[in-house]
């Protein structure tokens, strides 16, 4: 089977981690580069984190450094979940960090496009780099096979009643990828809650003796600590299922809608807009991800980490 070309950009972030590893050890992607974007917290911890996580898995891959603060606005960081550095404290040693390349990502990005037919982009974090890259090669976009995102809800938020956190961290850069014509695969709060790690789960990453899992399973017991109640604990895996949706598409429901991004709304900005009329002739720019059977999830994620 031909490997998809593919470029993954991520702000880890706890569920970036099991993402990056899902990817890794999935067998359909040609990941040609691994880019960074301020997100759940600051640049400096997330590109850290993804060279460290790289690293622990002996996954020899280009990594570069992106955008630190979004195209407009107020920076928004989620410390408050994935602590300070991104990782409730787990840190690398400055020896177990993969190389970081000089280049910066969007330059990176390009060249990719460029040297390859079709490229999947995955982005699992706000959508600055991704935006940064239409505007500055609008020529490219042909070149871009989809965009597959975590990201954004239909009905609800999680950092405000209407916005879900990578749409509102930087909402002027998705609203520029969803009106690129480019078509987005939109997997977000309305499926991505469906699925969680749970205590069993977990019991079964700490018998693993794989590095990448061990990492996994240290972070993970900080944030089942922090929970205080073990019986009651769970954490969604909300990115996993961005890179799930393309290795596994049929064990979701999803449907093509049009959708724009909110930018200005003193409640409502960062919400992404759906149109849902029968009759409505707006452009359907958006494959909104909406249902997974949850077992198929729960199988696939246990028996592809582990």
């Amino acid at each position: 089977m031909k490997k998809i070309p593919t470029i993954f950009d991520t702000d880890p972030g706890i569920d970036d981690a099991f993402a990056l590893s899902f990817l890794n050890k999935s067998e359909i992607f040609d990941v040609k580069i691994l880019s960074s974007v301020a997100g759940n917290v600051k640049i400096e911890h997330t590109t850290r984190n993804l060279r460290g996580i790289a690293y622990a898995m002996d996954w020899q891959v280009p990594i570069f450094k992106g955008l630190d603060k979004p195209i407009l606005g107020k920076q928004v960081l989620a410390e408050g979940f994935h602590g300070e550095n991104g990782l409730l404290g787990y840190k690398f040693k400055d020896d177990e960090l993969a190389k970081l390349e000089n280049q910066p990502a969007i330059k990176a990005m390009a060249e990719v496009l460029e040297e390859n037919e079709k490229t999947l982009i995955i982005a699992v974090g706000p959508l600055t780099n991704i935006a940064s890259l239409i505007l500055a090669r609008p020529d490219l976009k042909e070149k871009i096979k989809e965009i597959t995102i975590m990201g954004g809800a239909i009905g609800m938020g999680n950092v405000t009643a209407s916005a879900e956190f990578n749409i509102f961290a930087d909402p002027e850069a998705a609203a520029i990828v969803f009106a690129s014509g480019i078509k987005i695969n939109m997997v977000g709060l309305n499926v991505t809650t469906k699925t969680s790690y749970d205590i069993d789960m977990h019991k079964e990453f700490k018998k693993s003796n794989k590095k990448i899992n061990e990492i996994l399973s240290s972070v993970m017991d900080i944030r089942i600590d922090q929970a205080g109640a073990e019986e009651n604990y769970t954490t969604f895996m909300h990115d996993t299922l961005a890179v799930m949706y393309q290795t596994n598409p049929e064990i979701f429901k999803s449907q093509m809608i049009h959708m724009d991004v909110e930018t200005r709304g003193e409640f409502t900005r960062g919400m992404t807009v759906a149109d849902l009329r029968a009759h409505s002739n707006l452009h359907k720019n958006v494959n909104f991800v909406s249902d997974i059977d949850i077992d198929s999830f729960k199988k696939i994620f246990m028996d592809v980490l582990l």
